[in-house]
C-alpha cells in the first residue's frame, strides 16, 4: 500500500560576505510548514527576518511554484519600505537553477 505524505518543509539559508570578503552559508531554520499558502509562508519568513535582525536582503532563491511568486511579491511589498533596501528589490526574486534544470529534464524525458 502506497501512502502519500503531504508534509511540507522549508529551509531558510543565508549566504553572506563578511568584511574580509569571505563567503558564509548559514542555515537559519528548517521547519515544517502547515501548508503551501503563500501568505502564511510570507509571514513566517518576514517574522524570522525581523527576529534575527536581518534587514538587508539582496535576493531570495526559490523554485517556480506559483505560491512562491506570491510569497516574493508579498516580501517585496514589505521590504520596499525598509531603510536598508538593496537595489530597490529589483533582484529580489531569483529562480533556483537546479529546479529549472530538473523541469527541463523531466519535460524532455516525457
Amino acid at each position: 500500500m502506497d501512502i502519500a505524505q503531504n508534509i511540507y518543509y522549508m529551509c531558510i539559508i543565508a549566504h553572506l560576505i563578511d568584511n574580509e570578503r569571505n563567503l558564509h552559508k548559514i542555515t537559519l531554520n528548517f521547519y515544517q510548514v502547515s501548508n503551501h499558502i503563500a501568505e502564511k509562508i510570507s509571514q513566517v519568513i518576514e517574522n524570522y527576518l525581523l527576529e534575527w535582525g536581518i534587514d538587508k536582503v539582496l535576493t531570495i532563491i526559490a523554485d517556480s511554484v506559483s505560491s512562491n511568486n506570491v510569497t516574493i511579491s508579498f516580501l517585496n511589498n514589505v521590504m520596499k519600505d525598509w531603510p536598508t533596501n538593496i537595489f530597490l528589490n529589483k533582484h529580489l526574486n531569483v529562480r533556483c537553477c537546479a529546479n529549472i534544470v530538473n523541469l527541463i529534464l523531466c519535460d524532455g524525458l516525457k
